[in-house]
């Protein structure tokens, strides 16, 4: 026996091109939810401050570059440890360290002024180096960008968000300052304690060998405390100087634009099958 096709069955087919007229019949849905999802968009970015991006690029100092090699010498067993290796990318990895520290924060918060407007505390309400922390946490980024040609180095980025371009670039090299002057004061407390190691170490030490190598590690430190008491940068060296965008980099407005009429597309076209579903319900086997 042959199988029949009722009409009915045939009637409750759905063909594409049908489903196609339907969308293209209801183009004003699609015009309309663009236009809403731009909307949108535009008073988003009405009502949202502009934030523009500072940035600078750092690497590690030439100033003590040459301390590095002192861990190359040989010397009296147990004061290689007590010395440390010094040099410079250690120096650098300190200062980057410090820079996102809560000792920054801390005596950033102690500058009212400052603070006021990196925080933008409520009246009355002081800013605590917790709420520095926070807010710096959310503005300020460290990236690492590129190997160096010589020496393996790691150049670093740092930037910082702020309606204030001019404020931003007064913020970020504060910081810079005050971590360069810790890692300072670092550096000077524990040279001076080296250099006291070495002299007791050339006291009691006869073989001439050790004898060359603590002295050479003795320039070493001593070279490290007179860069310590000069006023370029000790830790960090600029690669490129503090700038500021000429745009805005928060929020993007082509980006949010494009993004809205995406969004307002997907919107109608959400819409429109909602329409569809409900067109089958109402009329099985036919959509119109």
């Amino acid at each position: 026996m042959q199988a029949q096709i009722s009409p009915q069955a045939d009637a409750d087919t759905i063909y594409i091109g049908d489903i196609v007229t339907f969308f293209l019949r209801r183009w004003l849905v699609f015009v309309a939810a663009g236009i809403f999802a731009v909307g949108i968009a535009v008073l988003y970015l009405f009502v949202t401050t502009p934030l523009y991006k500072v940035s600078a690029t750092v690497g590690p100092s030439t100033s003590s570059a040459n301390s590095s090699k002192a861990s190359n010498l040989a010397l009296p067993f147990g004061l290689g440890a007590a010395l440390g290796d010094g040099g410079s990318s250690t120096l650098h990895k300190q200062f980057l360290q410090t820079v996102n520290s809560y000792d920054i924060a801390a005596l950033l918060a102690a500058d009212k002024e400052m603070a006021k407007r990196i925080v933008e505390p409520e009246d009355g309400v002081t800013v605590t180096a917790g709420m520095m922390a926070d807010t710096l946490k959310g503005i300020m980024a460290v990236n690492k960008l590129r190997n160096a040609p010589l020496e393996d180095t790691t150049f670093t980025e740092i930037t910082l968000l702020h309606e204030d371009p001019a404020f931003a670039q007064k913020v970020l090299a504060r910081i810079f300052a005050l971590s360069d002057e810790i890692i300072r004061n670092q550096v000077r407390l524990s040279k001076t304690a080296q250099r006291e190691v070495l002299l007791r170490s050339l006291e009691q030490t006869t073989n001439s060998y050790q004898r060359d190598a603590l002295v050479k590690n003795l320039l070493e430190v001593e070279h490290e405390l007179m860069t310590s008491q000069t006023n370029e940068p000790f830790s960090f060296r600029m690669i490129e100087s503090l700038h500021a965008g000429e745009k805005p980099a928060s929020p993007r407005r082509l980006l949010t634009l494009a993004g809205a009429a995406i969004a307002g597309g997907f919107l109608g076209f959400g819409i429109v099958c909602l329409m569809l579903f409900n067109a089958y319900r109402r009329n099985r086997g036919r959509i119109v």
